[in-house]
């Protein structure tokens, strides 16, 4: 038996609001997919994240999907993550529509009652699958519910034969963010599970022979560009067997430069010894003590690095970093920014604007208005979730009564 197991592609994520940035992000899957079926894979794993927003989806960014899965001659099976959708409000979501084709089998539990089912896949829905002589078992992202759900659902797994378990989390001690448990929760279900799947971080890993990441197929964010990244080719023939690869794709090269300014001469000749080959992503980080023409910085930087993207931080001697965001000229704006990205890491992007409404109120001492704030917060996020809910009910009727004009796209 021999099979792939991959995670975070992120399809449509527009880093940087760079449509090139979008492409590689679509070219890493595509040739990730190419190399596992070159390889006669029997099948393949997506461990969460296919795409990276879990609505506003696009035209482009679900044909990239669907052109690659459409040519696959594997079964592929996939798992939601934090990115493909949220673990509370989402009835149908567009890994459910990729299910819904024959393009992938999206595994997650059910529940009845309150009571969770872990039932075997039956073309529609399920959280297992047989294929060959293995056992899938598959876990939607849970947030904060990851290690209750985990104890409701390890339990029902039966390890009779080669058991794989997949989901999307993160183990502790690779990184710290948010969506990570204690490996041993896991290492305790071993005599019936040979091999865990995971996503989430996205920084290759591996515990024990026992657990798996493979890695981002590209880097999501700029602390990510060393990370080693690729795919998982895993052999089993009474042993496990495995190998990282990376070959089959070059990610765009991230290119940070750190500089002391002493004059747009040397700055020039130090960003001319530092170029590479072009169309990369630069972060450019100067420390000075007396104030530069920025307009003329990013001009000497674009002309002799030809970058894809450049970003300028500029450090001053007294303390004051400037924005690292060209196109960010407010102060607001930047709180705004700053408070996105927090939230980003946590599935709560969208709530950026209220945090900062609540922060200003906090810093003016009106604490009074506070309470009326979050309440007006809270019902109207109440009533868009009641609106989205009953949006996706029709939806979904509408896609169950086999209605072939639905225009997809256009929903979320």
């Amino acid at each position: 038996m021999r099979f792939a197991h991959l995670a975070d592609v992120h399809l449509g994520y527009r880093q940087y609001g760079s449509e090139e940035r979008a492409l590689d992000f679509a070219q890493a899957f595509k040739k990730a997919v190419e190399f596992a079926e070159e390889q006669n894979v029997d099948f393949m794993l997506i461990a969460g994240d296919l795409f990276h927003k879990k609505s506003e989806m696009d035209p482009v960014t679900l044909a990239q999907a669907t052109v690659v899965l459409e040519r696959t001659g594997c079964q592929v099976i996939a798992v939601e993550g934090n990115h493909d959708s949220t673990y509370f409000r989402e009835r149908f979501t567009w890994m459910d529509y990729l299910s819904s084709q024959g393009l992938v089998v999206n595994l997650k539990p059910s529940f009845a009652g309150g009571e969770m089912e872990v039932e075997e896949w039956d073309g529609r829905s399920g959280a297992y699958i047989d294929v060959g002589d293995a056992r899938v078992y598959g876990l939607k992202y849970y947030g904060m519910l990851t290690e209750k759900i985990l104890d409701s659902y390890l339990p029902h797994v039966v390890g009779d034969g080669f058991t794989i378990f997949m989901s999307h989390f993160g183990v502790e001690g690779y990184m710290n963010i948010y969506g990570c448990i204690n490996s041993e929760r896991l290492h305790v279900h071993r005599e019936r599970i040979n091999y865990v799947a995971l996503g989430h971080i996205h920084k290759k890993y591996v515990e024990d022979d026992f657990i798996f990441n493979p890695g981002s197929l590209e880097s999501c964010d700029l602390n990510e560009y060393r990370f080693e990244k690729g795919i998982f080719l895993v052999e089993y023939d009474g042993e496990l067997s495995y190998r990282h690869v990376s070959s089959f794709y070059r990610p765009r090269v991230f290119r940070v430069i750190e500089l002391n300014f002493e004059d747009y001469s040397s700055l020039r000749e130090r960003l001319l010894r530092e170029r590479g080959e072009g169309k990369e992503v630069v972060h450019l980080r100067i420390s000075t003590d007396r104030n530069i023409d920025r307009e003329k910085i990013e001009g000497i930087a674009r002309e002799t690095l030809n970058p894809l993207v450049l970003r300028v931080e500029v450090d001053y001697s007294r303390g004051v970093l400037q924005a690292t965001n060209l196109s960010v000229s407010s102060r607001k704006e930047i709180e705004r920014s700053v408070i996105s990205a927090i939230l980003k890491g946590f599935g709560y992007e969208d709530i950026a604007e209220e945090v900062l409404r609540l922060k200003e109120l906090f810093v003016e001492g009106r604490i009074e208005a506070v309470d009326d704030i979050v309440t007006a917060i809270i019902s109207e996020k109440v009533e868009e979730a009641r609106e989205e809910l009953k949006r996706e009910e029709r939806e979904f009727e509408t896609a169950e009564d086999g209605e072939e004009e639905w225009r997809w796209w256009e929903a979320g």
